[in-house]
């Protein structure tokens, strides 16, 4: 029997849990068993680290009844996906950036500080994400593809792309469109990346 793939969805600063639930819900079908995150990016709390530490106990219990556990970033949700790769590099299967910006960097229109002003947990979490790819070996970069479209009004190409990594661009343009497209039409990408391996 072949192994299942559970996968923890973790949305962007909108958190839509219902659209990613309903999207991602469609590859049990083919052997992925999703479960979305909720980062409440916008809700502080007690900032990021409890973000973080939420997120990484959701993979823990995954991890300790033998799951194999593969990470989806969508947007702001990336970084926090290669925040936790770097929290657990030898037990995390494969990360899947999703329009997602994981450094820092301006778009002339859209600097890196209006794109994190309504979440200072955000802007911590693309920080560290920084750090942790510059730590990244080579075998823990092959665990990651990142999916951007041909032009995206929000998030500059350069703070996606991963040297190492597999960077692919979809035949889409727009943040939140090329987002969608990527879950639901264009979701064999994400699919067959996260099954390879398993």
């Amino acid at each position: 029997m072949v192994e299942n793939v559970h996968v923890v969805v973790i949305p962007g600063l909108g958190n839509e849990i219902q659209k990613h639930t309903w999207a991602s819900d469609r590859w049990r079908k083919s052997g992925i068993i999703p479960h979305v995150f909720d980062a409440k990016w916008k809700t502080e709390e007690k900032g990021f680290n409890q973000k973080l530490d939420e997120a990484l106990e959701l993979v823990d219990v995954l991890i300790a009844a033998g799951k194999k556990v593969s990470l989806i970033g969508n947007s702001a949700g990336s970084s926090l996906a290669i925040n936790m790769l770097g929290e657990r590099r030898d037990k995390i299967h494969r990360v899947v950036v999703n329009c997602g910006r994981v450094r820092t960097g301006d778009w002339p229109w859209f600097t890196f500080d209006q794109a994190t002003a309504s979440s200072p947990s955000f802007k911590e979490s693309v920080l560290g994400s920084e750090r942790v790819i510059s730590k990244l070996s080579a075998v823990e970069r092959k665990k990651i593809v990142t999916l951007r479209p041909i032009f995206d009004e929000v998030v500059p190409p350069f703070t996606v792309l991963i040297k190492g990594a597999r960077n692919e661009i979809v035949p889409s343009v727009e943040h939140v469109l090329s987002i969608g497209l990527n879950m639901t039409i264009f979701d064999k990408r994400i699919i067959n990346f996260i099954l390879e391996g398993r």
